[in-house]
């Protein structure tokens, strides 16, 4: 087709049509700058070409050049704005500046000028869902569920949202519906299967076992399946099936990344030597005194998803989930000049320096509540930044979750993580991991006495009231009965414990590791060591 679009353009270089068309060509061959080239080119020749300025929108928005896709949009738009098209383009590319309540403005336009227009009003969802705006996410899509019952993808990011939401039984049958329009959708096998119970070897799971032979099913697309098959026969006790597919699973992920487990050894050693006891002393009461901050932190699959759901059941704590600001913040303080990475810099920094990143961290915290007493960020690595924690927010709390080292590890192994968490998906690595992380905790102990609260996730399970109590005042709150049915608060739970964090207390979990004793020889060695 590009050879034609030239041939075409050589009898007669000013049709505007020809070069939009070349341009769609080329877009659609990945060849984005030379498709960028032939959209300019047919606006220039007809100013007013609606369909091109929208075709430029869309392939600078693929390119990663946002704002000027947004002016292609906007030039669209003035010459027609009555384009429902264009309006969800647009919304989309403010989406992804993270310029929500434009993108939303964008999309209400869109259905506006056209009512039945489901991707629109799934998109608003999206939205809606990121802002935790929940039950206008749910009508959002249940408007484009409305027009076109046959939208998958609405169905699904319904489910996803019921799911966070611990409505367990509608996302499920939202679920099953996506199946039923296209029974192939892995990623909804997956959900599926990670949501319900499996009470039987139904035909869910031959469903999965089936698709697993489908030959247009790619490598990734298994290792979900493998996952969910490894769920569903954990569910049924067959515990050997299980692990044959968690292994699999596992191994299939390790194979597609680059891991060197030395790295995590060197940057734990260079943590130690860094945070020393005459550093910590040097800057003490340097940093930003407010004490907004809740740290929930420990190993993946340590409880820390149920330590923040216990305490957000509180009113006086919001639960902004796994946050990556603290990262961020850390990543700002390399002074201006020097090539150090953290944690070399630090003797680099003044006194100021450091209230300055506390201060820049809480201002971040605050966008996720406004109101708030104490706003907690869970996300487990932050063990990682303990020491600069203390160093930037001395008035934070700081909770770490730990669990029996052999279940947090199992539990490691038997979820494939969205991101990160590198060390989990080989044993012997995921032993060695936890080794490093022990050390790590027994030094943060040393150098920072009394300043981490250590919360026993089988302590919680054995005495739920005097535990939960021992945190509250840990956290200065007052007693408060909703923290004993945390698993009535209705809130977005993003980890994979969403599930876990729906029921009282249970103690299906403690012990878990037996179930799977033959397998984990290796890693209970590696293990038993480190205690």
């Amino acid at each position: 087709a590009i050879q034609v679009y030239h041939r075409a353009l050589e009898i007669s270089p000013d049709d505007a049509s020809t070069h939009n068309n070349l341009g769609n060509a080329l877009k659609q061959q990945g060849r984005l700058e030379r498709a960028i080239q032939a959209y300019h080119r047919a606006t220039e020749i007809n100013p007013d070409y609606v369909k091109a300025y929208n075709n430029l929108g869309l392939a600078l928005q693929k390119q990663g050049e946002l704002e000027e896709a947004v002016q292609a949009y906007h030039r669209a738009l003035e010459i027609s704005s009555n384009d429902a098209n264009i309006y969800n383009n647009l919304g989309n590319v403010l989406q992804e500046q993270g310029k929500l309540e434009l993108a939303i403005q964008a999309y209400r336009c869109a259905t506006e000028i056209n009512p039945n227009y489901p991707q629109a009003y799934n998109n608003l969802g999206n939205i809606f869902r990121q802002q935790d705006r929940s039950e206008e996410a749910i009508q959002a899509y249940q408007q484009a569920i409305g027009i076109d019952a046959g939208d998958a993808e609405a169905h699904g990011n319904l489910g996803n949202l019921l799911r966070e939401l611990g409505r367990l039984e509608p996302a499920i049958q939202a679920y099953r519906k996506v199946l039923s329009i296209n029974p192939n959708t892995v990623a909804t096998h997956y959900m599926l299967a990670k949501t319900k119970e499996h009470g039987s070897y139904d035909h869910e799971v031959c469903a999965m076992e089936a698709l697993l032979e489908n030959p247009s099913i790619t490598n990734l697309e298994k290792v979900d399946l493998y996952f969910a098959l490894g769920k569903a026969f954990e569910d049924l006790t067959m515990y050997e099936r299980a692990f044959n597919f968690f292994s699999i699973g596992n191994k299939t992920i390790r194979g597609t990344i680059e891991y060197d487990i030395s790295q995590d050894e060197d940057f734990f050693k260079r943590l130690m030597n860094t945070f020393s006891k005459p550093l910590l002393d040097r800057y003490s009461g340097c940093g930003f005194d407010d004490d907004t901050p809740i740290f929930i932190l420990g190993m993946p699959r340590s409880g820390t998803s149920l330590v923040e759901q216990i305490l957000s059941s509180h009113n006086k704590v919001y639960g902004a989930g796994e946050l990556y600001d603290l990262q961020q913040v850390i990543l700002t303080s390399n002074p201006k000049g020097t090539h150090h990475k953290f944690p070399d810099h630090l003797d680099q920094l003044n006194r100021n320096e450091f209230a300055q990143l506390g201060i820049n961290y809480v201002e971040r915290l605050r966008r996720y509540s406004h109101h708030a007493y104490h706003i907690i960020d869970k996300i487990p690595a932050n063990f990682l930044y303990i020491g600069m924690i203390k160093l930037i927010l001395p008035n934070a709390k700081v909770i770490h979750c730990q669990r029996n080292p052999i279940d947090t590890c199992l539990s490691c192994f038997k979820n494939r993580f969205a991101l990160g968490h590198r060390f989990s998906y080989n044993l012997q690595e995921l032993g060695k991991y936890y080794q490093l992380y022990k050390q790590l905790m027994s030094h943060w102990n040393d150098v920072l006495p009394d300043y981490i609260f250590h919360f026993q996730y089988e302590d919680l399970i054995a005495d739920q009231e005097k535990q939960t109590r021992l945190l509250l005042e840990y956290c200065g709150l007052e007693w408060e009965e909703s923290c004993l049915l945390f698993h009535q608060t209705e809130r977005l739970v993003r980890t994979m414990s969403s599930l876990q964090v729906r029921r009282p207390l249970y103690s299906d979990s403690v012990g878990l590791w037996r179930k799977y004793e033959g397998q984990l020889q290796l890693l209970i060695s590696m293990l038993t060591a480190t205690e």
